[in-house]
């Protein structure tokens, strides 16, 4: 596993707005990056919501699915930490931080 920080991950997957460069903003205007980019490691799927859910270094991120396999970047966003109504988002931001943590913690 690549120990870089999230925002020093170079985009792989050939996106025509961020492919080879930095992806710091997630919700730009044409963004394409596959659900598999190398900016957004530790992405759950979750089918019961249509959505992915990702960490970056501000907090756990989501982008809704859309029709034809893509994913809809320009109404993404960061989950709100303060949200007392959503408290499987924040399990979720734990569990996901826990799981960063023993994977990283194992890469000898």
């Amino acid at each position: 596993m690549d120990n870089h920080r999230l925002a020093q991950r170079l985009c792989d997957c050939r996106c025509p707005v961020h492919h080879r460069m930095e992806r710091t903003t997630f919700n730009q205007p044409d963004c394409a990056c596959s659900i598999t980019c190398a900016t957004q490691p530790m992405t759950l799927l979750v089918e019961q919501w249509r959505v992915a859910i990702f960490l970056t270094a501000d907090g756990m991120y989501f982008v809704n699915a859309i029709e034809g396999g893509q994913w809809d970047w320009a109404e993404s966003g960061l989950f709100d930490r303060d949200y007392d109504g959503f408290p499987i988002g924040q399990l979720l931001e734990h569990l996901m931080r826990a799981a960063q943590i023993a994977v990283s913690s194992n890469d000898d």
